[in-house]
């Protein structure tokens, strides 16, 4: 019995000493846990982040603004966040933007109107002189004069129905607003209300020509100075975390599943699969995973730049860091 207990005072000591070793990281997700980060939780998982000597917890998020503020004010190291949400930042706080995009999760920023078939529209030309539900802080509607203009159609022809998230698709569906936007999701919540996936008319902003980026990993530049380590392991865990992901779809819900009883598998492995195409693309299968490409980015800067007031106008170099990512070689998809 001695020997037993005093084995385990050296085990219990041993891992102790190990986590006391370890970095603590925390981490604010964009939004709920739902299966596009899910990613997150088979890293967590498959002990990626523990295996990097890093502690990392990981926190609920309510938005990339959000996001972007908790990041900024330190209490968050790191996140995931929008690319035009960050460009805006950066426009706005010039001389102390103290947050960096380190990776791209998506390499297409997954949005698109919907509306209902029987309205007959049939592209975003038709949305001229209807409105639209949305958030205030929504992408698709900061940015709706670049795609308006894509679209050869007045920004100005088109009213703003301002909805929490959540409402939005009721908007559409009360007939309080002709349409409504966000990730490609958005399907699913029509669907838990009623409405079949043939009876609604998906306008994706890709059509017309318009590439932007989407969320992305972010750093706190604090954390990119002080410790260059953490940051690198903790993109080399995301990374490997993410091919798993794309591979294993089934395995992440699964990790999802498992942190969050509460989801459930269908809803999750299908909102997985809506989004995954978004990340996965055809460029990515060359260019690796969290790739940037600095000639689209300014142009993401333009697109934005040209929608939003902004107090200055910041430079590539700025909004993403490029010398964490891993050799391409690790980032192939699988």
């Amino acid at each position: 019995m001695r020997t037993r207990s005093l084995v385990f005072v050296v085990l219990f000591a041993a891992a102790t000493s190990l986590a006391a070793q370890n970095t603590r990281i925390r981490f604010t997700n964009e939004w709920r846990f739902e299966g596009q980060t899910s990613f997150l939780w088979l890293g967590v998982q498959r002990g990626y982040f523990q295996q990097e000597g890093l502690d990392v917890q990981i926190d609920a998020g309510t938005g990339s603004t959000a996001a972007i503020q908790r990041i900024h004010t330190g209490a968050y190291d790191i996140g995931l966040g929008d690319m035009s949400s960050l460009i805006e930042y950066y426009g706005n706080n010039p001389g102390e933007a103290r947050v960096q995009m380190v990776y791209l999760v998506y390499d297409e920023a997954p949005l698109a109107y919907y509306a209902l078939k029987k309205s007959g529209v049939k592209s975003i030309a038709d949305l001229a002189g209807k409105s639209i539900a949305s958030p205030t802080f929504d992408s698709l509607r900061k940015l709706f004069p670049v795609f308006a203009r894509a679209a050869r159609i007045d920004p100005a022809s088109v009213s703003w129905v301002t909805v929490d998230p959540q409402l939005r698709t009721i908007a559409v569906m009360r007939g309080d607003a002709f349409a409504c936007g966000g990730f490609f999701t958005v399907p699913l919540d029509f669907e838990a209300r009623g409405v079949k996936r043939d009876e609604l008319v998906e306008l994706r902003v890709s059509d017309l020509g318009v590439r932007v980026y989407g969320n992305g990993l972010m750093v706190a530049t604090k954390l990119v100075q002080e410790n260059p380590k953490a940051v690198q392991g903790f993109v080399r865990a995301l990374n490997r975390a993410l091919r798993d992901m794309l591979a294993e779809p089934d395995a992440a819900i699964r990790a999802l599943n498992q942190r969050d009883p509460l989801t459930e598998y269908k809803v999750e492995r299908e909102r997985l699969d809506l989004l995954r195409p978004a990340m996965l693309t055809a460029r990515t299968r060359v260019t690796g995973l969290g790739f940037v490409d600095m000639k689209t980015l300014v142009e993401q800067i333009d697109y934005v730049s040209s929608s939003v007031q902004l107090k200055s106008k910041p430079s590539a170099d700025q909004l993403f860091n490029a010398r964490f990512l891993p050799p391409i070689s690790e980032r192939l998809p699988k």
